[in-house]
């Protein structure tokens, strides 16, 4: 076996192979893990050890929480945006949070502060972003109790931020958590990866500024809102009525969206009764142009819809 697994893997393997509840085969795939080989040849196999354990663990909690009267750990969104911050603890994902947010979380110097998720609401230029932290990654997390219905949670949302303490090993932190999201079958986007099947995520270097070889999209904690905005593909735009200031808060909508998209945010009457509409701002040839509703808007355009 190219592994070299022992008697004890095995006799591991048997204990599966007759394991019928989620539970037992929780409790066999953990002891199979424990027994195999820790070697770069079985780097590819204990990988997929801990994603079935991940896997067999979040499919629990979600049973446990249906039996529970459907009460699930999963976070309603609100606001334009979900966004998940995740790291090691005491990589500063709560002072960040308490930073840009409304939220108040408890932070402390020791270890694993945050015991369970933290929410708050980010304002940008008027739009609402929420911001999800999450409980501090570990080794072993993707197949701890919790761990599974975090990582959910974060796959689920349209960005995950990812806090590196700056004072540590940039690269090490980040391979953690590599590691983690890979224990849980999920692969983190790198820089110019295209593929669907891999998660959107921002690196955040906090407490220093101390420039590292990163595979991902990277920024310095003070550019975090802009940085976040960047990464979620929106846009905000204001609408107005005519003789009027713009109206406020701006509308979020995709990048690439057109004064289409916008009238059926703003009243469901508006495409029906549309006669034109005029745009100041970047997209416009000129302040107050006239366009179709096929016009591409951009950030920060004003918009004044005239109808039927």
């Amino acid at each position: 076996m190219p592994i070299n697994a022992g008697y004890e893997y095995g006799e591991a393997q048997k204990k599966l192979a007759e394991a019928k509840t989620p539970q037992e085969k929780i409790k066999a795939l953990e002891l199979l893990l424990s027994v195999s080989p820790n070697h770069k040849g079985s780097e590819k196999l204990r990988q997929e050890l801990k994603t079935k354990i991940s896997k067999l663990k979040e499919k629990q909690e979600k049973e446990k929480s249906a039996k529970k009267g459907g009460h699930s750990l999963a976070i309603k969104k609100e606001g334009a945006a979900q966004v998940t911050l995740m790291g090691l603890t005491n990589s500063g994902k709560s002072t960040i949070i308490q930073k840009f947010t409304n939220a108040k979380p408890q932070i402390a110097e020791y270890e694993f502060t945050t015991r369970t998720t933290e929410v708050g609401i980010m304002d940008y230029h008027g739009v609402k972003v929420q911001l999800i932290e999450l409980p501090a990654i570990f080794p072993g997390y993707s197949y701890s109790s919790m761990g599974p219905t975090y990582l959910s949670i974060a796959r689920n949302s349209d960005l995950i931020v990812i806090v590196i303490d700056g004072l540590k090993d940039s690269e090490e932190q980040l391979k953690l958590i590599e590691t983690e999201f890979l224990g849980a079958g999920s692969r983190l986007r790198k820089i110019n990866d295209t593929s669907k099947d891999s998660i959107k995520c921002l690196v955040v270097l906090n407490k220093m500024l101390k420039p590292f070889k990163c595979k991902y999209p990277v920024i310095w904690v003070d550019d975090f809102k802009d940085g976040v905005w960047s990464m979620l593909d929106l846009v905000y735009v204001y609408t107005k009525q005519p003789g009027k200031e713009k109206d406020y808060p701006p509308v979020a909508m995709k990048k690439g969206s057109d004064v289409e998209t916008l009238a059926s945010v703003v009243h469901k009457d508006f495409i029906k009764n549309f006669r034109f509409a005029r745009v100041w701002g970047k997209s416009a040839k000129h302040a107050g142009a006239n366009v179709s509703l096929n016009h591409k808007l951009a950030e920060n355009d004003i918009v004044e819809f005239h109808i039927k």
